[in-house]
């Protein structure tokens, strides 16, 4: 393995990306399983939603697969309802950029200040230790 190169990091804007791709991802697992568990504040919010939707999308089901389970609907519902979501939140992407910047300017600077205490601190220790003794 010592032919791969480094991995890169990413870039603010491929984190906002993942973190509200992961973000509304967990919101839909999550109200799947709070609806499956009866979970008292998301049971009755799924089903609201899923009543909803499911006027439109059930029979839009049926004719595609004949026989549909119920709950192949709720995780259709779940579905539309996330990707909604997620595609109104891509807005959010430049704010949570510019947050992710800051939040990289700050452990830049920190580090910075280890350096500055070391260097200030005297004599710095450059040779390896040898481990192989």
């Amino acid at each position: 393995m010592p032919d791969q190169l480094p991995r890169k990091s990413k870039t603010p804007a491929q984190e906002a990306f993942e973190t509200l791709a992961f973000l509304w991802g967990g919101v839909a697992v999550g109200a799947f399983f709070g609806w499956q568990y009866n979970i008292p504040v998301i049971h009755p919010l799924v089903q609201q939603m899923n009543g909803a939707l499911s006027p439109f999308t059930f029979p839009w089901l049926q004719k595609t697969f004949s026989q549909v389970n119920p709950v192949l609907c709720l995780l259709l519902n779940l579905s539309i309802v996330t990707t909604v979501l997620f595609v109104f939140s891509m807005t959010l992407i430049p704010v949570l950029e510019r947050l992710f910047i800051r939040d990289l300017i700050r452990r830049a600077e920190r580090e910075g200040r280890k350096v500055e205490a070391v260097r200030e601190g005297g004599q710095v220790r450059l040779e390896k230790k040898n481990h192989a003794r």
